[in-house]
């Protein structure tokens, strides 16, 4: 990268709520900011909070390399936010992650490549480790433990991530995202909770900082209850200004407190839906 600055960016999932919260947020900060998503029509997560899309992102599907070559040229960094958030176990949505995340993924990182975009801010999930005791506090440096296939497309990308910043020193973010919302509306988001500002602020820390090679952080607030130890973040820079502790009389789901899976692991409801495991068995790694 050297000393150019990051000017204009590329936000893959535009329509979606993150790409529509970043796509807002970094254009208030100064950026150019162009955007792209295989609709112009907003996500349901986005629809549901009222939240409106720009107008100007551009229909582009990831898994089609030569279109990806094409919206890719002339930028400077990529946030990458495309593809199939989350999924119910059936075939047809499996074979939509592997086309939509592992291929898409693969054709943002290796069109930056051949671009010669030097910065990927990469939207990966807690869901990548979700299968830790949850009694452990985990960082950056925790062995991922997906909790579903959504989840292993996430590992995929961190992967692909950490090859494309040491092969070809294309410098890379991989956010673990918790719980993006404009507030904690359930128990387990005390703990997982990031606020828009606050992604906001993070997604910039990592496309401006120079020492950035090859990041893996957590997109979480500064939460009391925390099971993430963010110290790779507030190295870089990050200085979260919300804390879910605040909205705590809002509280207004439970939404685990009947399964006793999702209680004793980081990836909550993720780790018991479809679940036949050992449990002891999975604590004992």
């Amino acid at each position: 990268m050297g000393k150019k600055r990051i000017k204009k960016i590329l936000i893959t999932g535009a329509a979606g709520l993150c790409g529509s919260v970043l796509y807002d947020g970094l254009l208030r900060l100064g950026y150019k900011v162009i955007g792209c998503d295989i609709q112009k029509k907003a996500s349901r997560a986005a629809n549901n909070l009222g939240i409106k899309i720009n107008k100007n992102i551009k229909i582009v599907d990831l898994r089609k390399l030569n279109k990806v070559l094409k919206i890719t040229r002339g930028v400077d960094a990529v946030l990458h936010f495309g593809g199939i958030p989350r999924h119910k176990p059936n075939e047809d949505v499996y074979y939509k992650i592997l086309d939509h995340n592992i291929l898409g993924t693969y054709n943002v990182f290796e069109s930056c490549r051949a671009n010669k975009v030097k910065r990927v801010i990469f939207a990966s999930s807690a869901h990548a480790i979700g299968y830790h005791n949850r009694k452990k506090k985990l960082n950056d440096k925790s062995i991922l433990r997906p909790d579903s296939h959504y989840a292993v497309s996430k590992c995929f990308g961190e992967a692909l991530a950490s090859l494309y910043a040491d092969k070809y020193n294309i410098k890379s973010m991989s956010i673990r995202i918790g719980s993006v919302l404009p507030k904690p509306t359930d128990q387990r988001f005390l703990s997982t909770w990031i606020s828009f500002r606050d992604l906001v602020q993070l997604v910039d820390i990592g496309l401006k900082n120079k020492k950035l090679h090859c990041s893996v952080v957590y997109g979480i607030s500064k939460n009391k209850r925390a099971w993430w130890k963010n110290k790779s973040a507030y190295k870089l820079g990050y200085k979260p200004k919300d804390n879910a502790e605040k909205h705590l009389r809002q509280i207004i789901t439970k939404n685990e407190s009947k399964d006793k899976i999702a209680l004793r692991l980081h990836g909550g409801v993720f780790t018991s839906d479809g679940y036949k495991g050992n449990l002891k068995d999975i604590l004992k790694r």
